[in-house]
């Protein structure tokens, strides 16, 4: 039984994965994205000609035009989250680099909103807290963003160890994983937007009062979900993947998306501390498997045998 569903759930996945052509789906992302972004300027213009309209739920946001900027940013970003989601049947890594680039583009964002906050351009320098954030908001997105390109540098890089097992099992397993995780996906970003929107209590969340960053809680949930599918994967690939290396890389790769997750929760500035930590533990981690992978690849066959291209998926 638990075969035929693990089985029937990665049709569901094959299917998805083809009828989500993903040049079709990054035009309508971007579509929508645009479409976001003008009507959050008029928005933000109807509320600055309406000083004395009613409050609305972009309280705190709705007055700075740079605002607009998070509304595309965030359709972006649940974009990744769906890519996120589908890489996780592909490669293990792909899905580690995703949460990354992911981490980064929140706080990339979250610079636009800083600027925004500023109460005077002209006067800007005399805001010097606000000055701070913004400066170490783009200090820590530039980091990021090295970590990522090294991340990727040496995912194509890296050697890979042929695995003598039949993986067929294991590749069914994570496509269905993947689809259950979709549908949970699916349905948390459903209900925060409810809450957020205010349609429905924010208890439901554990939350005492209405979230004016819808981030706040999004996020957070979908990394916890992230961390439990990554451990579920790790013990079962012990089945699969019973080298050393493998063991050790899945697992560190665990502990650099708890630090993700722990990250954002922690208040500013110690949340990008945490998150480059985690991003510079994960690149360490994939360096060293890769350098202990290349030994491994010496020392079990000839170099005319070695396969060119990996046997089994990462």
């Amino acid at each position: 039984m638990i075969v035929a569903a693990r089985r029937g759930l990665a049709v569901v996945y094959d299917r998805l994965e083809l009828a989500l052509e993903k040049e079709r789906l990054e035009h309508w992302v971007v579509t929508l994205a645009a479409v976001g972004f003008l009507g959050h300027l008029l928005l933000v213009a109807a509320v600055n000609l309406l000083p004395e309209s009613p409050v609305t739920i972009f309280e705190g946001i709705d007055r700075s035009l740079l605002h607009a900027v998070y509304t595309p940013f965030s359709i972006i970003l649940f974009y990744e989250v769906i890519l996120l989601v589908f890489a996780l049947a592909d490669s293990h890594t792909g899905e580690v680099a995703k949460q990354y680039q992911i981490v980064s583009l929140i706080v990339i964002r979250r610079v636009f909103k800083d600027i925004g906050s500023f109460e005077s351009f002209e006067h800007w320098l005399s805001e010097i807290e606000a000055v701070q954030a913004v400066l170490v908001d783009m200090g820590g997105a530039v980091l990021m963003f090295i970590l990522v390109t090294g991340f990727t540098l040496l995912r194509r890089t890296v050697p890979r160890v042929p695995i003598q097992r039949n993986l067929d099992g294991f590749i069914e397993l994570k496509k269905a994983v993947a689809v259950l995780l979709l549908a949970v996906l699916s349905g948390l970003a459903l209900l925060n937007l409810a809450v957020w929107l205010r349609l429905l209590p924010a208890t439901l969340l554990g939350l005492d009062d209405f979230p004016v960053n819808v981030d706040l809680f999004f996020f957070p949930l979908f990394f916890e979900f992230m961390i439990f599918t990554d451990v579920f994967i790790l013990i079962i690939s012990l089945a699969y993947y019973d080298r050393y290396e493998y063991v050790f890389r899945n697992a560190g790769f665990v502990i650099t998306t708890v630090l993700l997750r722990v990250s954002l929760s922690t208040p500013k500035p110690y949340d990008l501390g945490v998150a480059l930590i985690a991003m510079a533990y994960g690149t360490a981690i994939l360096a060293v498997f890769g350098w202990l992978s290349s030994i491994v690849s010496r020392g079990d066959a000839p170099t005319a045998l070695r396969p060119t291209r990996p046997a089994n998926p990462d």
